[in-house]
């Protein structure tokens, strides 16, 4: 899941925000699929990852090297390590960028964290908790690390979201296209009410964004459609990229998610072979050793 995570993320991260038509070659390159590619105006190198699969690696490490109960300040700092371990890599929000730039530890995080954010941060985290066994348990971590830096309903509600889906996706044995349904029937009712429609109406094929609703909904909505719709995970990827907008989270939520039902999909070997290039500390084969750890404490 990790690795898939980390590959949606880099493979879509150039596609992200693009403007058309001066941007008609880069989304082209992308979706050729046979090398990952830099954005033209962000200068994010080609074939790294960014903050999406970064903080979903800091809150895989929470699970594997702690126990239950867990805490905001595990998760606050595990994403500063994890900012740090990474070489404080740019992709981040460039507000949170700079915030992550200015404190050394968790501890320093939240004394210092506004957690007033409506956007899709939490979300795109919280694959990664759906490997938790019950229920119960996936819904409050969800909950307690989106709280950290997204303390508002329509982010909790994405977190709690997706973390459903992926656990739905690993544990149960009904088809990916029940997904939303499932969600549905396990999120408190005020969640299910406020923002179900994001589970159940297929998105548009609009770029992915905000505006009169908030950029975490329309990415929960997005992302339960490609998994729910999607036959293949470079089907999934290539959907989002063609889409826009934010597609960097929305790939590594979908692929994040999608994983377990297509573990045996073999993608190009450049997508693997390619990932965060030269680093021991973050690329594929660090990634598969978290992955395997995560996995092997829960299921």
């Amino acid at each position: 899941m990790l690795l898939r995570i980390a590959i949606g993320d880099a493979v879509a991260a150039p596609a992200e925000y693009l403007k058309f038509p001066r941007d008609d070659d880069t989304r082209r390159r992308v979706l050729a699929f046979d090398r990952y590619v830099m954005h033209p105006t962000h200068g994010h190198a080609a074939g790294k990852y960014t903050d999406d699969a970064e903080m979903s690696v800091g809150c895989a490490r929470v699970l594997v090297e702690h126990a239950a109960p867990y805490s905001s300040l595990m998760f606050a700092d595990a994403w500063v390590r994890e900012f740090n371990r990474g070489g404080r890599r740019d992709g981040y929000a460039r507000g949170f960028q700079k915030f992550l730039e200015g404190v050394n530890d968790g501890e320093e995080f939240l004394s210092r964290i506004r957690p007033d954010s409506e956007r899709n941060g939490a979300a795109m985290r919280s694959a990664v908790l759906g490997v938790l066994p019950a229920v119960a348990e996936v819904i409050e971590v969800a909950t307690l690390q989106a709280t950290v830096t997204h303390d508002t309903p329509p982010a909790i509600f994405s977190a709690r979201a997706v973390a459903l889906m992926s656990h739905f996706s690993l544990y149960e044995d009904a088809r990916l296209s029940m997904a939303g349904t499932y969600c549905l029937d396990h999120l408190p009712r005020e969640d299910a009410v406020r923002y179900g429609y994001a589970l159940c109406e297929p998105w548009d094929g609009r770029p992915v964004t905000g505006g009169s609703v908030p950029v975490s909904i329309t990415t929960v909505q997005a992302a339960a459609t490609l998994v729910t719709q999607g036959h293949s995970l470079t089907e999934i990827l290539r959907r989002c990229v063609e889409w826009g907008g934010d597609t960097d989270s929305v790939a590594a939520i979908a692929l994040g998610i999608a994983s377990p039902r297509f573990r045996d999909e073999a993608l190009p070997e450049w997508m693997e072979r390619d990932l965060e290039p030269g680093s021991t500390q973050t690329g594929a084969a660090s990634l598969r050793v978290l992955g395997k750890q995560l996995m092997s404490r829960f299921s």
